[in-house]
């Protein structure tokens, strides 16, 4: 029963002494967010509560093995124990990362990057590889969780955080392959401190490779294309601005950016309309005719013989909505704000309203509308989201309708209980109309 014994005390012994690592490297990490962020208050709070896991480590540990701390430390012994690097990696970085945001990505990034390399070879040096991987990959989790939150709290990295999916890859990369070093060290009989040594060069090497490559292969064609003159095969450049000037042949634009560029136009260009309002374009088909200046363009292009060609050019197209509808300005003009004197107004009331034939196929589509007053409009299909984008006019027992400003219009009479007109959209769409007053809302007649 001793040895049984003895064994689940080291083991108990082992967890806390992890647990205060652990612990004390988050507390750590997140004392220094606390004080840069919050001020002295929050550093002593998180304090408090970060102090609760590390005793309870240490009582863990005290459990196991009697005097577990009462030992005496050999310093550097401590150093190259696995995880020793990510606790030096995490002071020197988080103080960095408060002190210069602007730059918090690349430090974040360069101390994650060392953190393979300096820490996994070291677990060669171990007696036991796996407790040694344990316990790196669980302070590597805490380095990469801490730093990935110190960087969130200085600024918002957005797309740019997925630069850390290189050191996230490199990690499991030079972990694998210390298992094997270790492995053929064990079938050679290879002593511990080549090991350390080979797993170190091979780590390096592999980084190496996970970084290098791809930046090369990024950089290769660019410096192709600064000698040659020409993009790379299948390769297509896009960008987005306002035409400053147009020629036979070629067009200047302001880009999204502030840059101009100039793009030369051939034969082979090809032009077509994009944006909400390009299914109402009356008047010449897309083509150079369009490239006015202030015009709002879309462009794919390549490089040849130096000059950007375009190869695909869009021409973005607004949809005017009311203000241009000729039918809705003439209701307002005819209505004013509100009902004429003595009508029935609409405003309050609820309608029930539905397009097109019963007998249709699929039966009619069906929308309510909630008249508000001050000529506001809620609408919702049924079933779906309401909208508060609509309004209406009325005049007499004339009644408009339009939703998402003019893009669908219902114009009708109204008679008693019941509004019967047509329904159409910028699209060309044409259909019966008919609505129902909801008979839970009541018209208010507008004093005389």
């Amino acid at each position: 029963m001793r040895p049984v014994t003895t064994l689940l005390g080291r083991a108990v012994s082992a967890a806390g002494a992890i647990l205060v690592v652990l612990a004390l490297s988050f507390t750590l990490i997140l004392c220094g967010a606390a004080l840069f962020q919050d001020g002295p208050v929050a550093f002593v709070f998180v304090l408090i509560f970060g102090s609760i896991p590390i005793a309870l480590g240490v009582g863990m540990a005290h459990l196991g093995t009697r005097g577990y701390w009462s030992r005496s430390i050999d310093v550097r012994g401590l150093w190259r124990m696995p995880g020793a690097a990510g606790v030096a990696i995490a002071l020197v970085s988080l103080p960095l990362i408060f002190l210069l945001p602007d730059v918090s990505i690349l430090i974040a990034f360069v101390a994650l990057c060392l953190y393979p390399i300096l820490d996994v070879p070291r677990i060669l040096a171990r007696p036991s590889w796996w407790r040694g991987a344990i316990v790196s990959a669980l302070v590597w989790l805490a380095v990469f969780a801490g730093l990935g939150a110190a960087v969130e709290s200085v600024r918002h990295p957005g797309d740019d955080s997925m630069i850390f999916l290189v050191p996230f890859m490199m990690y499991p990369l030079v972990l694998g392959i210390s298992g094997l070093v270790r492995l053929e060290g064990r079938v050679r009989g290879r002593p511990s401190a080549s090991s350390v040594r080979m797993a170190a060069i091979l780590g390096v090497a592999a980084c190496a490779l996970l970084v290098g490559v791809p930046i090369t292969m990024s950089i290769i064609p660019v410096v192709l294309e600064k000698i040659t003159g020409y993009s790379p095969p299948n390769t297509v450049y896009s960008e987005n601005g306002d035409v400053l000037t147009a020629a036979p042949g070629q067009v200047s634009v302001r880009l999204t950016g502030g840059d101009t560029k100039s793009f030369r136009l051939g034969p082979e260009t090809k032009f077509d309309f994009r944006g909400p309002g390009s299914p109402l374009v009356k008047g010449p088909a897309a083509g150079p005719a369009w490239l006015t200046a202030g015009q709002r363009v879309g462009l794919e292009y390549v490089i040849r013989h130096r000059e950007a060609q375009a190869q695909y050019v869009t021409i973005w197209i607004e949809r005017k909505g009311c203000k241009d509808d000729a039918n809705w300005a003439a209701a307002v003009s005819r209505t004013g704000p509100a009902p004429p004197p003595g009508t029935p107004g609409l405003a309050g009331t609820t309608w029930d309203g539905e397009i097109g034939s019963p007998d249709a196929p699929g039966g009619p589509a069906r929308t309510t509308f909630e008249f508000l007053a001050g000529n506001g409009l809620a609408w919702r299909s049924r079933g779906g989201t309401t909208y508060t984008d609509g309004g209406w006019r009325q005049d007499g027992a004339l009644v408009l309708v339009e939703v998402n400003d003019c893009y669908a219009e219902y114009e009708g009479r109204k008679e008693g209980d019941e509004i019967k007109g047509e329904f159409s959209n910028i699209e060309g769409a044409h259909d019966i109309w008919t609505a129902h007053r909801n008979q839970d809302s009541v018209s208010v007649t507008t004093p005389r």
